[in-house]
């Protein structure tokens, strides 16, 4: 490798390998696939295949279409192209019925090269964000800290406890405050939709990706439930 190239994509099977190689030249971006097997018994019958690309995708389509790469030992996916990559692995997964036992030789190294935890089971279903269902919706309304007065409080420093009143807005609740009262919500609240977090704020959409509420999470506080795909399958965190 000179300084103007580097190994973009490298898979490796017993006796052969997978690579994609990116190279510049005066600025020209160019992809080098190169398909090495070799044959034991005959040289004459050794595989060699070569391309010279304008991108990544196509050398690397390639290479899905024709073998089971994500069966064999991953040994470099360049940061560049680790999403294309990974949703490609996942779609194979799924499409082909990949079964955890079929996968385990392989599966450490994806997750080590790619920087994720792939997971079968039922997986969560997309759109965008991943769909939540909100179940705890609490307010803090009124709160002050009152001082402790009890000894053990005393022997372990714990000098206050925080009082105050929490409004719930949904009826499933599974967040109870201590020292609190709490008060039932005159509009009760019921979605299914997405959730971020940016800075302070909570901020929940609709399944349109449009926003619905935005709430400071200093005085909210929301648990969510994830809505999950019927049938298992692979997906990644």
């Amino acid at each position: 490798m000179t300084r103007d190239e580097e190994i973009v994509f490298e898979i490796l099977a017993e006796g052969g390998s997978l690579t994609i190689v990116r190279r510049f030249d005066n600025n020209v971006e160019t992809f080098h696939y190169n398909h090495k097997e070799n044959n034991p018994f005959d040289n004459d019958l050794a595989i060699s295949e070569n391309g010279i690309y304008d991108n990544f995708e196509k050398p690397f389509q390639i290479i899905n279409k024709k073998y089971p790469w994500f069966l064999l030992s991953a040994q470099t996916i360049h940061r560049d192209f680790k999403i294309l990559v990974l949703d490609t692995l996942i779609t194979q997964l799924n499409k082909r019925r990949i079964t955890p036992t079929d996968f385990e030789n392989s599966i450490t190294q994806y997750e080590e090269i790619l920087g994720v935890k792939l997971e079968f089971g039922n997986p969560p279903i997309r759109n965008g964000l991943q769909k939540i269902k909100v179940k705890n919706l609490v307010e803090l309304t009124e709160y002050d800290y009152q001082e402790f007065t009890d000894q053990y409080a005393q022997e372990i420093g714990q000098k206050f406890k925080l009082r105050g009143k929490y409004k719930m807005w949904t009826d499933e609740q599974t967040f109870y405050p201590e020292n609190m009262e709490v008060m039932k919500a005159s509009d009760n609240f019921e979605i299914v939709g997405m959730l971020e977090v940016s800075g302070n704020t909570i901020i929940i959409k609709n399944k349109f990706g449009q926003i619905e509420y935005a709430f400071p999470s200093d005085k909210f506080f929301v648990s969510t439930t994830p809505i999950l795909s019927h049938t298992k399958g692979w997906f990644y965190k």
